[in-house]
């Protein structure tokens, strides 16, 4: 934060813009010189010299642009629209955003959006007004007390008197959910009594079938734009994300001033400041690409997600400012459970950068000291389910790719933090220990001098509340700190730097929440009191802060806002073991506390947090807006980002793989697939296990002499079973639609559903195993456990694939004797793999008709048979077959769900 100006600002009126809805554009106006207008019609960006006031709808005061982001019907803009002046830095206002509005781009939708929410406001300031007049002002302290968040808290506020018009927004919007359902129902139940009804002709009832799905299709995207404006709007109106416009507070003081010495126009006023950030912590980049790439470099807000707390105090007659700010990092960002451990790029989740600021004046110069630490999850694949108290946490991956990530996590903290003292905080027995006995093991593994790895049961040395005894890990690395030191710098007249940090504490426990920001304020509080010591103001460093009570006060609730706030972040409540950061004692009101919020996590771990996760997965741009329709159907955490990379590669490398192990040396592979099969453990016959939920994932692979057909370990990267079929036995070939579900548009899609039953000779097949003996074929004897041999994908209700793991490792199969009853003809049914669900992969993607087209094709072409005797056009399983076996109950069951999760 390299901020110069020390005369704080006389009032923010020049911080807010004025927004002028007209029939045509928004024009936004902040002086004179800044006047911008964007066209509803193709949002098109036009700088103006000068504004004339015509065609207004509505005018309204706003605080800047967040971006735009694009739905599923419509563009919107997304605008700060009430903001809480946090304080200054140096004279330069840094504000926390309590409100934003999305507005379409269409003048009456926007201007009720913005009615609205100026009626809010104009309300809330009536309910304050009338309460400070009504009540007697108390004395306060020097800090408020962030409100009790707690889930009993919570409900004791849901049975008060709610404000008139807030009662009749929600009666509104539950009416609207009850139309809704009630309207889903009806169109089942009309659609049902349609089938029941004997009819001449078939095509009138395909065709009203076809027209009231399509009217459900369009009633559920509009419910989804609802829900996706309305996490947009929640996700941004919880005073969870700071911004100034003059100041870059991305950036620690230290980072700052090397980034200044290391190129001039960092202190450049006229570069603009989204070109200074530190990009891990600005969050709404992908918001604001619109305004990159028409370079309005002016209308650009950099927006962080943290806490920010700013103190005036005094000991002795000396005056300071204290200054608490974290930066929360969008890599790898989300939510409790949805988000554990480390990715590819050796990037982990809820990385969280506290910096504790000391601002003092002296002899003309102005000092700053600032003391960096970090926290975040430990740096390995793993994972929890949401559905407990208590989850088991699994690890995951392989060994080589935990350490390729770990080590790529430390090569970067190291390149920015320094020297790094690793402080773990997990249980050293128990669930915990899983994780955090792989964490030391990679850490003596990697061997690097500049890791010093510290272990401390926080749960263990503070048993029965025993939390003095946190004081034995801070003097146990007090001579780390006194070795990393500070950064220490004077502006003004004399500037100078008297010390820089040359390495930080890495804080982690579970979540990196309660026991980590307990600790991190202990370590805070050691360096500060060598800090005063040093700047001469306590004249008492043998006692530390302690010896003064007001400023101890201060210190203790700004580090307890800090960690209730970062713990609202990742896990939607205030963190636990607050009265102790807040008091330095714990009591039994603490603990009931600690139990109400635990109960509120799981609540939020379990229902909101999948919406959560993809609205912020959504905002960083990591997924599309198709992510939203799969939330109703995810079942341990939303998709990650890269999953659809991640899985075109595995499927790559198994069909290279499997090319190398089975195909014999005289052969030439001609082309390699993916396909689903129907698991062999689903039903016996035929026709019922195309329509199967347990499919099984195989390799199929096509040379100029066979088919090979293989059953794929997709963990241990090996062919359990393959199959070899003569392409001379190949008798024919059966491709067409194959719906399982018409719940969904994409469950229901042609071109998304299409699949083959493939028929051929038993005469020429041959089988064999992954093992030493040709006639064992028990999996069990190969030492193969049950649940880790094939890679399997449940096909679910909303059309989507659920992967695990299963036994089977054979397809259904049906066998049919000929006339003579010597030469059995066999069939292998096989559905496409649906490619690129979420929109992640670059390029043009095959649909699963075209994949089964080429894939056809091509066996045609190797066998040599005529087109018009081996491939019969007929579907596996029909649009018209698929809504018989979709009964009303399922139906109704599966609207009902979307209700509620929508």
């Amino acid at each position: 934060m390299r901020c110069n100006s020390l005369i704080p600002l006389k009032n923010n009126k020049e911080e807010t813009i004025r927004l002028y809805v007209t029939t045509t554009s928004f024009v936004l106006v902040k002086d004179e010189k800044h006047i911008l207008e964007i066209d509803f019609d193709g949002q098109r960006m036009t700088r103006r010299d000068t504004f004339e006031p015509v065609n207004i709808v509505q005018s309204y005061d706003i605080y800047g642009v967040l971006g735009f982001m694009e739905g599923f019907r419509e563009k919107y803009m997304i605008v700060i629209s009430s903001v809480q002046l946090r304080g200054h830095l140096f004279g330069h206002p840094v504000y926390v955003i309590e409100r934003v509005s999305c507005l379409s781009f269409d003048s009456s939708k926007a201007c009720q959006k913005l009615n609205k929410k100026q009626e809010e406001e104009e309300e809330e300031e009536e309910e304050e007004n009338h309460v400070s007049t009504t009540k007697k002002k108390p004395n306060l302290p020097p800090v408020l007390l962030t409100r009790s968040d707690s889930f009993i808290t919570r409900i004791r506020n849901s049975f008060q008197k709610k404000k008139s018009q807030e009662a009749l927004n929600e009666t509104l919007q539950e009416h609207q959910e009850e139309a809704l359902l009630e309207q889903f129902t009806a169109d089942i139940l009309k659609k049902n009594e349609t089938l029941a009804i004997p009819v001449e002709s078939s095509s009138t009832t395909t065709s009203s079938a076809s027209s009231t799905l399509d009217e459900e299709d369009n009633v559920a995207d509009e419910a989804l734009e609802q829900r996706l404006v309305r996490q947009v709007t929640e996700m941004f109106s919880k005073s969870m994300f700071l911004y100034s416009n003059s100041c870059d507070i991305t950036n620690s003081f230290q980072r700052s001033y090397d980034k200044s010495q290391a190129d001039s126009s960092y202190d450049d006023k006229n570069v603009p400041l989204w070109k200074k950030v530190d990009k891990r912590f600005w969050w709404n980049e992908h918001l604001t690409r619109d305004f990159v790439t028409h370079k309005m470099d002016d209308w650009i807000i950099p927006v962080m997600q943290g806490t920010l707390q700013i103190e005036p105090c005094s000991i002795e007659g000396y005056e300071f400012d204290f200054v608490l700010i974290s930066r929360r990092s969008r890599e790898r960002a989300g939510m409790r459970y949805q988000r554990r451990g480390i990715n590819e790029n050796g990037q982990v989740a809820n990385f969280v950068e506290t910096e504790q600021v000391v601002i003092f004046k002296r002899d003309q110069a102005n000092h700053v000291a600032s003391f960096v630490q970090t926290r975040g999850s430990i740096p390995l694949f793993w994972t929890q389910s949401p559905y407990s108290l208590h989850p088991v946490p699994t690890l995951e991956r392989a060994e080589t790719e935990n350490e390729a990530a770990f080590h790529k996590h430390f090569e970067t903290q190291e390149k920015l933090y320094g020297r790094q003292i690793v402080v773990n905080l997990t249980e050293l027995s128990g669930r915990e220990a899983i994780v955090g006995s792989e964490y030391r093991k990679h850490v003596e593994n990697l061997a690097d001098p500049n890791i010093k790895y510290v272990e401390f049961d926080f749960h263990r040395e503070t048993k029965g509340m025993r939390f003095e005894n946190i004081s034995k890990l801070s003097k146990s690395l007090h001579d780390d700190l006194s070795k990393i030191q500070y950064f220490w710098e004077t502006t003004g007249e004399r500037e100078n730097v008297y010390c820089k940090q040359s390495g930080t504490f890495r804080t982690n426990c579970m979540d990196c929440l309660d026991r980590t920001n307990v600790v991190q304020s202990a370590f805070g509080r050691s360096v500060l009191n060598l800090q005063l010591m040093r700047f001469g103001i306590s004249e008492y460093p043998e006692q530390g802060i302690k010896f003064y009570d007001g400023f101890e006060r201060i210190f203790n609730n700004v580090w307890a806002n800090n960690g209730d706030m970062i713990s609202r972040m990742y896990a939607g409540t205030s963190a636990l073991k607050g009265d102790f950061t807040r008091t330095g004692k714990r009591n039994i009101t603490g603990m009931m506390n600690d139990a109400s919020n635990s109960l509120a996590r799981m609540y939020f771990n379990t229902i909101k947090d999948f919406w959560r996760q993809a609205t912020v997965d959504f905002i960083l741009g990591y997924h599309k807006t198709e992510i939203f329709r799969h939330v109703p159907q995810s079942t341990k955490m939303s998709a990650e980002p890269g999953i659809e990379r991640r899985w075109a590669k595995i499927r790559s490398d198994a069909i290279e793989i499997s090319s190398e192990i089975v195909i014999a040396d005289d052969e030439t592979k001609i082309g390699g697939w993916t396909l689903l099969s129907p698991s062999s453990s689903t039903e016996s016959t035929t026709k019922k296990s195309k329509s199967a939920k347990e499919f099984e994932e195989k390799v199929l692979l096509l040379t100029e002499k066979a088919l090979y057909v293989c059953s794929y370990n997709y963990s241990l990267e090996k062919v359990i079973q393959f199959k070899r079929l003569a392409l001379d036995t190949i008798t024919s070939i059966q491709m067409g639609e194959y719906i399982l579900s018409t719940l969904t548009p994409t469950s229901r899609s042609e071109d998304q559903n299409y699949g083959i039953i493939l028929s051929y000779l038993t005469e020429g097949e041959l089988v064999r195993w992954n093992t030493g003996s040709i006639q064992n074929k028990s999996l069990i004897a190969l030492n193969i456990q049950p649940n880790e041999t094939t890679h399997t994908a449940t096909i679910i209700e909303g059309g989507a694939t659920s992967s695990s793991s299963s036994s089977n490792s054979s397809s259904e199969e049906e066998e049919e004797d000929d006339d003579e009853g010597f030469n059995k003809i066999s069939t292998i049914t096989f559905k496409a793999v649906r490619y690129n669900i979420l929109g992640e992969l670059d390029g043009e993607v095959e649909t699963c008709k075209q994949q089964i087209h080429s894939m056809v094709k091509a066996i045609q072409k190797a066998s040599g048979h005529q087109e018009k005797d081996f491939i019969i056009q007929k579907p596996i399983i029909s649009l018209e077959q698929a809504e018989k076996t979709d009964g009303i109950f399922k139906k109704m069951g599966y609207r009902i769900k979307q209700a509620i999760w929508i």
